[in-house]
């Protein structure tokens, strides 16, 4: 059993790491998202609508397989990063490519959206709350889990 002054002091060190325990949790959640959204690149899903013929025919004839939504090359889902600021403890998942955007939140020329971040960044988030709770506790108990 601990004392209330054994409790204070575990507690008053346990708060100090909490920036840093935050910034590890933010990553892997990132990490996470980031990876999910580039796993969704190349398949279909529910709620993305199908390819138009038009377009899976011009994959076709330049050789990159059908019907594989947003895949051509490769570069747009390797272009996927995620950034983490560790003072504003924020992570961002995204890319820097045009084309992504255009094909995340869709255009006024025809391309609908197929959002395949946000996918991930929500397919994420029971990963963050498992992983935040955890650290929660953590900071509570003074057990080390990251």
């Amino acid at each position: 059993m601990m004392t209330v002054g054994e409790f204070e002091r575990m507690l008053a060190a346990s708060l100090a790491t909490i920036p840093a325990r935050l910034e590890i949790g933010l990553d892997k959640v990132g990490e996470l998202a980031e990876t999910l959204a580039a796993s969704y690149i190349g398949h279909e899903h529910d709620g993305w609508p199908p390819l138009a013929e038009s377009t899976i025919a011009d994959k076709a004839r330049k050789g990159f397989a059908v019907p594989a939504p947003l895949l051509r090359t490769g570069h747009m889902r390797d272009s996927i990063k995620r950034e983490l600021d560790p003072f504003q403890l924020e992570v961002v998942v995204g890319s820097s490519e045009p084309t992504a955007l255009w094909q995340e939140m869709g255009t006024s020329r025809g391309i609908p959206p197929r959002p395949f971040i946000e996918m991930g960044m929500k397919n994420a988030m029971p990963f963050a709350e498992e992983t935040f709770g955890k650290i929660a506790v953590s900071v509570l108990t003074g057990e080390k889990i990251l």
